[in-house]
């Protein structure tokens, strides 16, 4: 290591305790999408401590709609060098699943402070800035892409992104996915009548969401091996005795290209389609914007694992070449600016890594060795970001 180099890895040390203390405490808060407001107040607190300008609170757009995106719970925190230089820019998140950390959201804001901590100290002694951003329901229907739009990450040359995983890692994986937009999902419009007395006069939308849902799954049979299709009824009707009015479908694609899911979400129109036309229903819908899969750097994949034998991390112990599993709103930032995402393993070898999104998951993203391998993520994201 070089002098700046030693200079990151001190910072982050001796920011070791603090560290442990904020992935803990988002822990306890475990704060669901949109509802983050102790979470990102805490980082952003302790950010405006270390000197960086907080933006607190972020107005996006939204890339397909156009129309601004208010997010309290976002942020951006600037930390301006000496001199112009490259602008390094650092992926917080913190938002919880219903049933807590249970995908490990803490732990990317430990190891995002960690490196931004880093950055900073060097940033104070060469050209360069360091800029932090906060990327609020990720397990919803995500922030990042809304942040982009918005032009706030118009200055950053190379982006830092973290996540647990089993092993070590630098890819930037995941499929594409959409869904309809919130406010209504996929939604079926009826006539309501008597179901017993007046059946012949109602027109169901209970019928027309469950003949798409049994469309879906013939569908299945015919669509990529990589394909997904995720859904839940979330409303019905009201009650046994009266023919459903309105019914919803909660439904997600995925796919492992944009182009590959651009196909599917047509097949399922037609589904739609032929729904409505079944039942005399209207549908009530509009696909969201899609997030995107990554534009791949290998060379910066690269460079993560040639790094790691500084920080005691085998090279050989790097994964490439993984197959897509789920999606991140990361995507739509790494397909437009180089993007480099370190994968951190939360449990030791040969110990047993709870399935992702599960209560088991969620007991352990508090623990001291999860936190202390997040650290080390940390650390070597800031020193890609350097070497690069």
């Amino acid at each position: 290591m070089d002098t700046n180099e030693i200079l990151m890895m001190q910072t982050i040390d001796s920011n070791k305790e603090k560290l442990h203390s904020l992935a803990k405490d988002i822990w306890s808060f475990s704060e669901v999408g949109w509802e983050e407001f102790k979470s990102s107040k805490l980082i952003m607190d302790e950010l405006e401590k270390e000197g960086f300008k907080v933006q607190r609170g972020l107005i996006g757009k939204h890339p397909k709609f156009e129309h601004d995106i208010d997010m309290p719970t976002a942020f951006k925190a600037v930390f301006e060098g000496e001199k112009s230089g490259p602008t390094i820019g650092v992926m917080l998140e913190y938002d919880a699943l219903p049933n807590g950390h249970a995908c490990g959201h803490n732990l990317i804001s430990s190891a995002g402070l960690a490196a931004a901590l880093g950055l900073k100290e060097v940033f104070k002694k060469i050209p360069g800035n360091v800029i932090v951003y906060g990327t609020p329901a990720e397990e919803l229907e995500g922030s990042k892409h809304y942040i982009l739009a918005g032009g706030h990450m118009d200055e950053i040359d190379i982006m830092l992104g973290s996540h647990y995983s089993s092993k070590w890692g630098s890819e930037v994986t995941g499929k594409a996915i959409v869904w309809p937009t919130h406010d209504n999902w996929l939604t079926f419009k009826g006539k309501s009548s008597h179901a017993s007395s007046e059946p012949e006069k109602g027109r169901s939308a209970l019928d027309a969401v469950i003949i798409t849902t049994i469309a879906l799954e013939f569908l299945r049979e015919h669509t990529l091996e990589t394909d997904r299709i995720h859904y839940i009824i979330s409303k019905g009707g009201t009650a046994a005795n009266s023919v459903p009015d309105l019914a919803t479908l909660n439904l997600e694609l995925r796919s492992n290209k944009s182009s590959e899911l651009n196909d599917l979400m047509k097949r399922v129109d037609n589904i739609i389609k032929g729904a409505e036309l079944m039942t005399d229903t209207t549908a009530i819908y509009k696909w969201d914007a899609a997030w995107y899969c990554a534009t791949p750097v290998p060379s910066l994949y690269k460079s993560a694992a040639k790094f790691a034998p500084i920080l005691g991390i085998d090279e050989n112990e790097f994964t490439f070449g993984n197959k897509p599993q789920s999606s991140s709103d990361l995507g739509c930032v790494a397909y437009e600016i180089p993007t480099v995402e370190i994968a951190f393993p939360i449990v030791k070898d040969n110990e047993f890594l709870p399935v992702g999104h599960s209560e088991e998951l969620a007991a352990i993203t508090a623990n001291d060795y999860p936190i202390d391998q997040s650290i080390l993520a940390g650390k070597l994201m800031a020193i890609t970001a350097y070497r690069i």
